[in-house]
This record gives C-alpha cells, sequence and structure tokens, in this order.
C-alpha cells in the first residue's frame, strides 16, 4: 500500500511518460546493407543523390536536382528556383554523416539525421540512418510515421542504385 500525505500526489512507481498509452517514438531508425565498400557507398549517398533521391519525394517534382554544396543540402528546381533540406553539422568521409533536417517541416524546428557507414563485409557496407529530434515537431506520432516511410523509400531507392537487390 501507498501512503501520501497528499490524495492527488503519483504513485512512485507510475512511469508519468506512458500513463496515457506508449508514447510516440522520437526516432526513426533504418539499415540497408549495400555491395559496395565504404568509399563508394558514402560517396553514392552524397555525390550522387541527385541519380536516385526519388522524385516524388521533393519540392519540386520532375527534373529536380538535390545536392550537397558548400556544407547544404539543397534541392534546384529546373526553373532554378532552390530549397534547403538540410545543414550538415558533421561530415567524415566515408564514416558518418550529420544534418540538421528541415525538409518536409518547419525550417525553424529541425530534427537531426545521422548517416554511419560501417564495413561489414570485405566489400560491404552497412547504411544505418537515424532521423530523431521528432519529439520537437507537432503531431510527434504523426510526423514519426511520415519519416519513416519516406526514409524507407529513399534508402531502398539508395540501395537498389549501389547494386543491392
Amino acid at each position: 500500500m501507498s501512503f501520501s500525505l497528499f490524495s492527488h500526489a503519483e504513485d512512485p512507481d507510475a512511469d508519468p511518460v506512458n500513463t496515457a498509452g506508449a508514447a510516440a517514438p522520437s526516432e526513426v531508425v533504418l539499415e540497408r546493407r549495400v555491395p559496395r565498400d565504404l568509399h563508394e557507398a558514402f560517396n553514392g549517398f552524397t555525390d550522387y543523390l541527385h541519380l536516385w533521391w526519388p522524385q516524388d519525394l521533393t519540392d519540386f517534382g520532375e527534373g529536380t536536382h538535390p545536392e550537397f554544396e558548400s556544407g547544404v543540402l539543397t534541392e534546384t528546381a529546373p526553373d532554378g528556383e532552390t530549397a534547403v533540406w538540410a545543414t550538415v553539422r558533421t561530415k567524415e568521409p566515408d564514416s558518418l554523416l550529420e544534418l540538421d533536417w528541415v525538409a518536409g517541416h518547419s525550417p525553424r524546428i529541425p530534427t537531426d539525421v545521422r548517416v554511419e557507414f560501417s564495413a561489414v563485409a570485405e566489400d560491404g557496407t552497412l547504411v544505418t540512418l537515424r532521423h530523431g529530434g521528432l519529439e520537437r515537431l507537432p503531431e510527434t506520432a504523426k510526423e514519426y510515421e511520415r519519416i519513416r516511410a519516406e526514409w524507407e523509400e529513399i534508402l531502398d531507392r539508395y540501395a537498389r542504385f549501389m547494386g543491392a537487390r
């Protein structure tokens, strides 16, 4: 029996985060294995994304050109209009890419994208994507589902581009 002097006091064993059901996830974590060495896998992700990024997941659609340039990930429309998707926080070639991500939501509320590249075989690379900070977004659960579905499609396209089946 738990006794409290105050009748409205919480049970000390209660989990306040989970009192109304499961808390919304705040991080999407996905992995893809590609049959390329670290250098090729990293460059395929950073230097050639305009060749594999799904056009249906862009601001401008067909003919768009996403690219990393001067520490920023941008998308350029055929007419030259530009949208900023992210700024590069950390870029360690063949190893790590960290971004302040704003695509798909307010640029005043960046979220965190971390892409890690790890050797898993003589010529294979495991690409692990973590998109965190989702708790900063309104409607976290809805945004989690949208972002997870989008990254699934994006990473599937990347993996196929890099030769995965």
